[in-house]
């Protein structure tokens, strides 16, 4: 089966719901996607996100309006994802130009961003409760951005404070006005979660 044949099969089965076959589209999309955005990307807007960030806000945009998509032959989910890509970006560059401020003293350490999903994965297989580690990372790292759309909106509220933005738990507690045990259970359940969806779009880890 071809690529554009797989595509076309999981595009359907994503626009009845499955969200499993969304989440292995935008997987197999991803480096591409995380190619054309590192591309477009300017100082002012690597001075408060990076490219897995802007990737995570386009998933959710697409997840939301799967339905609305329409197949114009081969390559045109690709492009519906470039454009939401491209308005994202604008969205950003905009927001990034609207005060003028000193950019390279807000310019994080090269790949901080990227180092938090690192971190995240890291997390989700050391919870598992099977001794292994993670391999195959640019590939992990991709399944991941993607599997993040198939969270809830408080788990991904969770994951998204207490992992991406670095909040300690009593911070994340204050944020989504809940108890700091509230916050652990929601940690834990979310990377549960996560580790499901990783492991049903591949095998990226091994023993030690």
């Amino acid at each position: 089966m071809t690529e554009h044949s797989q595509n076309d099969i999981w595009v359907a089965a994503a626009q009845r719901g499955d969200r499993l076959a969304l989440a292995k589209l935008l997987a197999t999309c991803h480096p591409r996607l995380r190619a054309r955005a590192e591309a477009r990307m300017d100082a002012a807007i690597k001075a408060k996100a990076g490219p897995d960030d802007i990737l995570q806000e386009v998933y959710m945009d697409a997840a939301r309006q799967i339905e609305r998509f329409e197949d114009r032959g081969p390559g045109s989910f690709l492009s519906w994802l470039y454009a939401i890509l491209d308005h994202k970006l604008a969205d950003a560059r905009r927001a990034a130009h609207c005060k003028i401020r000193d950019v390279k003293r807000e310019m994080p350490a090269p790949g901080a961003p990227t180092d938090s999903y690192w971190n995240l994965l890291d997390d989700i297989y050391a919870e598992s409760g099977t001794p292994s580690r993670v391999v195959r990372r640019d590939e992990a790292l991709s399944a991941l951005v993607a599997c993040l759309t198939d969270l809830c909106e408080t788990h991904r509220q969770v994951i998204q404070l207490r992992f991406l933005e670095g909040l300690s738990v009593e911070e994340v507690a204050a944020r989504l006005g809940k108890s700091e045990a509230a916050v652990v259970a929601l940690r834990r359940r979310a990377l549960q979660v996560l580790r499901r969806s990783m492991d049903r779009l591949g095998e990226f880890t091994h023993g030690p």
